[in-house]
């Protein structure tokens, strides 16, 4: 009864500390009945202390939680879980309060993720390296439980508000956010997509899941519930929750608009009896609309919200100096002996304190124990004792003593564990979601299932045993088909246009419909295929009707849009996506490792003063602020996204034998009016940006040449170590058309008196070496040609285009420095 042991603990373990006057002994009963209700439960104050948040509880409430678990027939009927209302409000710590034990746990703790994560970067280097060889045993078991929760689980979840409110960030400026969510929801349906319920075991499976009015919203000035009486709170929760993008509040001010997502599975629970005709996973998702939001006001409060929070964290490093004590001395007094305390114990001691031989003596002492006892805890037979010991080493380490150790006694403890047999339960306690409570041995699984219970499971699930790696699928068995379909996607900026304005008007949009992104998955060769597709992009400025609707683009200005190529003719039979992306990994065809195919359309980006001032005023800080801390969250996450992309590239470039590249850009135009609006006849700067192309070159022979067998002489042998691609920059051309001269004309015909640049050619032959581990030969080649460059530029010309910029008002900063200019006599 593994599962029953499971579900028991871990309900029992985590509501009970997250609930006010659980009955535990009642959930238990009610747990082994399988039928369990849980109706109007208020959660702890402290609900979330665990998490480290800067958060405290002000009111959470469950109001009703049902789960039905049909224990004597597990694997064939369904599992139904119903949660129907979660209201959960949370307010900020306003004050840091020094905690010793808390305060080494967190240091700890940080210290830990920091080695975990150079761990794991050096995991997946090791991953990507060992991918061809790995033992597909345990992904294939992992892939069955997967697929047996997602056929037998029945969810269903409605009401859900959980909001974050600060009255002390800026205390004459209240403000609020939190994301609401009408309902979500899936279940077992017919092949017409109608709700049913499994009565025995079928091999076709249809899931539909619902995701009905997601919403996030931030709202300015908001008055608190925090302070209401808990039943009026909890309607006022309830009330905020939108039903669709129709049906909203009108006091809320949402940043992602209420979202409906549509998805529709179908579950292949044994492919091989179905003779590989339909994919494992064949899902269709549909999105209605995204649309996204944001004003100035929200804008400010996000960067007050971080400034304090950024405050208070540095503000916790230093409180331990600052113990309140009863003496009565000097407010200056206090604080210069908190500042000798903070910097000689943080910046000087340890200086000095390391270099003396008893403390050296002592870290090598230190590190040896904590090798002895890792290397113990990594074969499985470290003690309780032996591992409290570690951690406590752990504690007076640093991150590069750590790691160095960990990696040494990581390396020895491989080398015992080569000779033991492999299985597949190790995976298992992870698909679940770490490794096996230590305090409760009952749910070891592989202690505990009987052999009863593994054939069950094993033939709920389509699993067969460890000989499953030896499964062989079709080469071209689609094991994964994901269709992703987004019918708009809208982000708007919203701002007042001026002081006297009392609403906020949107002063830019932009509009992405039609978008698509399909998946597939070909487990045979574990090649995967990737297809994304643009219908359209534009972007609007400040509307010059401000009668009309807000969402109408019927008098805003065009800043981007896609035009059809100036040379072809105007009138086109078909309108072509503005992007197409393909990507593929060991084709079919077998001609390449890698297929990447790139269409873009043309472009046409206009400069536009009224909206580009105005944005910039509505993002302008209005005071300055240090958010030294958020630069360093956001500079160690932009490393450590850096690194891991680093690793996965440096792989796959240097496991591309053939690439198969075709990349087609047409040529964006930037226009530059005249008084930064342009208008048909107006004067204007054109700067065509070119027509790119890349492709993959293909040899005399036809085909790519892998080795160097069959060569002439070494020169030959050279040339055929090399994937070839030819890159092409063609048409870049600069214009500057004056009043009643058609700039269009000018970039179809080439060479014109309206040229300051004439169109120009880049032809650069890219060389890959085949051979990454040669030390002789070039990993890369690179050979370029720029035929010419002709600039036309007279006297009158270059004063027009001197009185052309002056006549733009470009963005003024509220705070200007001295500004420089040039006096012309």
């Amino acid at each position: 009864m593994v599962f029953e042991n499971l579900v028991v603990y871990l309900l029992d373990k985590y509501l009970s500390d997250y609930i006010e006057n659980l009955d535990t002994k009642k959930l238990q009963i009610d747990l082994w009945n399988g039928n369990v209700v849980l109706e109007k439960l208020y959660l702890k104050p402290n609900a979330l202390a665990d998490l480290n948040l800067p958060v405290t509880v002000s009111l959470g409430y469950l109001e009703k939680l049902t789960l039905q678990v049909p224990w004597s027939n597990l694997y064939v009927n369904p599992t139904k879980v119903t949660i129907d209302g979660l209201y959960l409000l949370v307010v900020p710590k306003t004050e840091v309060e020094y905690d010793a034990k808390r305060d080494e746990k967190e240091r700890h703790e940080a210290k830990m993720k920091e080695v975990h994560k150079i761990e794991e970067l050096r995991k997946e280097q090791e991953a990507l390296k060992n991918a061809a060889t790995a033992d597909k045993t345990s992904d294939t078991f992992v892939e069955r439980m997967q697929l047996q929760v997602i056929r037998n689980l029945e969810l269903s979840i409605r009401n859900i508000h959980v909001v974050y409110e600060d009255k002390s960030t800026k205390p004459n400026h209240p403000f609020a956010f939190g994301f609401t969510l009408n309902y979500i929801t899936l279940h077992t349906t017919t092949s017409d997509w109608k709700p049913t319920i499994l009565k025995e075991d079928t091999p076709l499976i249809h899931k539909l899941g619902e995701l009905s009015a997601l919403s996030v919203y931030w709202n300015t000035n908001a008055q608190s519930r925090s302070g209401l009486p808990r039943e009026e709170a909890l309607n006022n929760l309830r009330a905020k929750i939108a039903v669709d993008n129709q049906r909203t509040p009108t006091d809320i001010s949402y940043i992602l608009r209420p979202l409906n997502i549509k998805a529709k599975v179908i579950l292949v629970m044994k492919p091989r009896q179905n003779e590989f005709k339909q994919p494992m996973f064949d899902i269709k998702v549909d999105l209605d609309e995204i649309s996204l939001n944001i004003n100035r006001d929200q804008y400010s409060d996000l960067l007050d919200l971080l400034e304090v929070r950024d405050y208070l964290s540095l503000q916790s490093k230093y409180i331990k100096y600052r113990i309140k004590n009863d003496v009565d001395e000097k407010l200056t007094v206090k604080k210069w002996k908190f500042a000798y305390e903070a910097i000689v114990n943080e910046e000087i001691r340890p200086r000095f304190e390391c270099y003396k031989w008893e403390n050296i003596k002592l870290h090598l002492d230190r590190c040896r124990e904590y090798r002895s006892l890792h290397f113990q805890d990594l074969l499985g037979k470290a003690t309780v004792e032996q591992k409290q010991q570690a951690e406590e080493l752990e504690k007076k380490l640093d991150v590069f003593n750590l790691t160095y150790i960990r990696r040494s006694a990581e390396i020895e403890a491989k080398k015992k564990k080569e000779q033991e047999p492999k299985t597949w339960w190790g995976s298992v306690s992870n698909w679940w979601g770490g490794n096996k409570p230590q305090d409760n041995p009952d749910l070891d699984f592989e202690k505990v299932m009987s052999p009863d219970e593994k054939k069950k499971l094993y033939d709920a699930i389509g699993y067969e045993g460890e000989d499953t790696s030896t499964l062989s699928y079709p080469e071209e068995y689609i094991d994964i088909d994901l269709a992703i379909r987004l019918n708009l996607l809208d982000v708007n900026v919203w701002s007042k246009l001026d002081k006297n304005d009392t609403q906020f008007r949107i002063i830019a949009r932009a509009v992405i419909p039609d978008t698509g992104l399909v998946f597939k998955r070909r487990p045979a060769t574990t090649a995967i295929a990737a297809f994304v597709d643009l219908g359209s992009f534009q972007v609007f400025g400040i509307a010059s009707d401000l009668e009309q609707p807000e969402f109408s683009n019927d008098s805003r200005p065009v800043l981007a849009q896609p035009v059809s190529k100036l040379s072809s003719p105007s009138s086109s039979s078909k309108q072509e996506k503005l992007l197409k992306v393909e990507f593929e990994t060991n084709p079919l065809d077998k001609l390449s490792d890698y297929r990447v195919k790139v269409v873009a359309q043309s472009l046409e980006i206009k400069y536009n003063a009224p909206t580009i001032n105005k944005l910039t005023e509505c993002f302008e800080q209005d005071t300055q602020r240090n958010l030294q801390g958020v630069k360093q969250v956001a500079y160690s996450t932009y490393t450590d996204v850096k690194h891991r992309s680093y690793i996965l590239m440096k792989h796959n470039i240097e496991k591309i034998k053939v690439l198969d590249i075709d990349i087609d850009i047409q040529s964006a135009y930037f226009l530059l009016a005249e008084k930064g609006v342009y208008q048909e006849g107006v004067a204007a700067i054109c700067m065509d940006f070119g027509h790119l192309t890349l492709k993959r070159k293909t040899n005399n022979s036809g085909e790519q040449v892998s080795s160097l067998k069959g060569a002439k002489d070494i020169q030959e042998a050279r040339e055929r170590s090399y994937t070839q691609f030819q890159l092409k920059l063609e048409n870049v051309q600069l214009i500057y058309a004056n009043r009643n001269e058609s700039w269009k004309k000018a970039c179809i015909e080439k060479n014109t008196s309206l040229h300051l640049i004439r169109p120009m050619e880049l032809d650069l032959d890219v060389g890959k070496c085949l051979y990454s581990d040669d030390a002789i030969l070039p990993a890369w080649k690179v050979a370029g040609k720029l035929p010419s460059v002709v600039l036309r530029l007279s006297d009158k010309r270059l004063f027009q285009i001197i009185n052309h910029i002056q006549s733009i008002e470009f963005p003024q900063s509220k705070n200007p420095t001295v500004p420089l200019s040039i006096e012309s006599e």
